[in-house]
């Protein structure tokens, strides 16, 4: 059902196919939309759970049905069939779909039909005219800038972040050597240039953790 309603139309197959109700579509949750496709995605496309007494592809409903209820779609609509046990997976940074598990996708599109078999590629284009939508596109506008400097808070806190010099690790290093030789002085003495170049060592049951000092 997620699929079956992720297009911008989705095919009501209970109240067609169980309660009887006349051939129609109902809006879906349009997620192609934001790339300038529209598409409605039909799954269990080879369905056969029927048999030869009763066709249930096109997702249960059949193709009679099916092939009415096409002509009851908007003009330009495009359509994704999409086998059981099978998946396409849709890249649009490479502008292209792949084809992957046991079956076929099939898009039907300005009358045609093209069916692709699995593990293959086919170009983005082959479902319509669509873009990369800009950032923010289609997001409320204090939304999006909250959204910026947040991002942009996260980057100078990590950037403030202090971070241990090869120097500074060198002497914790020295410095829990002679502790394990229990030569306090030394230790101490290490201590000492560490706490010098703006850290202080805390010793733990882990080992030896560092702590910038404030300021």
């Amino acid at each position: 059902s997620a699929t079956l309603s992720c297009g911008a139309l989705t095919m009501p197959v209970y109240e067609i196919y169980k309660v009887g109700e006349d051939l129609h579509w109902q809006r879906g949750l349009d997620f192609l939309a934001a790339y300038g496709l529209s598409v409605t995605v039909i799954p269990h496309w080879n369905n056969s759970d029927g048999g030869t007494e009763l066709d249930t592809s096109h997702c249960y409903v059949g193709e009679a049905r099916f092939t009415k209820l096409q002509t009851l779609l908007p003009a330009g609509q495009c359509v994704l069939g999409i086998d059981e046990h099978t998946a396409v997976i849709i890249n649009f940074a490479d502008g292209c779909c792949q084809v992957m598990g046991s079956g076929t996708a099939t898009v039907l599109r300005d009358g045609t039909a093209h069916v692709y078999e699995k593990d293959s590629r086919f170009s983005l284009d082959v479902l319509g005219e669509w873009y990369l939508p800009l950032n923010g596109d289609r997001i409320p506008t204090d939304l999006w800038q909250a959204a910026l400097a947040a991002a942009e808070e996260r980057e100078r806190e990590a950037a403030a972040t202090a971070v241990p010099s090869a120097q500074v690790y060198a002497l914790v290093a020295a410095r829990d050597t002679a502790r394990a030789a229990k030569d306090w002085q030394t230790a101490d003495s290490l201590r000492d240039e560490i706490l010098n170049l703006g850290w202080q060592v805390l010793d733990t049951p882990d080992g030896s953790e560092l702590l910038p000092l404030d300021g």
